[in-house]
């Protein structure tokens, strides 16, 4: 997580569940010099199960300690961090981002960027204007399999595509990528908190490769459905779009 000699981009992660582990384990992997330095949940004792994660190398080095807060301001009060890694429900990704932003702070944003077209649109003007790096966290673009379908399609090897099909589905009733199975009142299955559903929360790790391949959409028809509705998600459960 950090090389010796090399001064450590340092983090903070703000929103501390099991996304945020994915991101801790990707750090403990990287071969640059990193350290997370602040950890940040509105619920403490999330905070500090993270915490306990970290690696004993930076849990041992008093210049990478790292601390617990329960709110962003708070934290950038602070300030001894170089990024921020926001890992929270999508309704509250705009108001954080701005603040990160203001703050001076890099910013890496989970996917969905937010919940509504208008947020979106205000984080991409105020990252616009910023001297700090900003990125979404939509990291199929890195999975090998479209990697190499990038270089296949690039180098003429299979010719020029015209089409290609993108298929997602996950079980909600079993999520196991979750520490728990969401409940009804969870924001995840709330409209006004996530944003949609089925499309907001998965399918758009199947979007970005296409447009990786093919270039941006420019027209799309499509159609949602809401089977799952009357159990839990009050969203679109299903969908099906077809984009050129």
């Amino acid at each position: 997580m950090a090389t010796a000699g090399a001064r450590a981009v340092r983090f903070a992660f703000v929103g501390c569940g099991i996304i945020a582990r994915h991101h801790l384990g990707a750090l403990k992997q990287s071969s640059h010099a990193t350290a997370v330095t602040a950890v940040v949940d509105v619920n403490r004792e999330r905070a500090e199960n993270l915490l306990r994660l970290l690696p004993k190398t930076q849990e041992e080095s008093s210049t990478e300690e790292c601390k617990v807060f329960t709110s962003l301001t708070d934290a950038l009060r602070w300030g001894e961090f170089d990024a921020v890694i926001v890992m929270v429900p999508h309704h509250l990704h705009e108001p954080l981002a701005t603040e990160c932003l203001q703050a001076g702070k890099h910013l890496l944003l989970e996917k969905t960027m937010a919940h509504t077209v208008e947020s979106c649109q205000n984080i991409l003007k105020q990252a616009e204007g910023a001297q700090q790096v900003v990125m979404v966290g939509e990291n199929s673009i890195f999975w090998p399999e479209v990697q190499k379908a990038k270089e296949l399609i690039e180098s003429g090897t299979i010719g020029e595509p015209y089409f290609a099909q993108a298929n997602y589905w996950e079980s909600i009733g079993s999520m196991t990528f979750y520490e728990d199975i969401p409940t009804e009142d969870d924001w995840f299955f709330d409209p006004a908190r996530a944003g949609g559903g089925v499309l907001m929360n998965g399918a758009t790790h199947w979007i970005r490769p296409l447009r990786l391949w093919f270039g941006n959409i420019v027209e799309v028809v499509g159609t949602l459905g809401y089977p799952y509705k009357l159990v839990r998600q009050k969203s679109e459960s299903l969908a099906h779009a077809m984009l050129r």
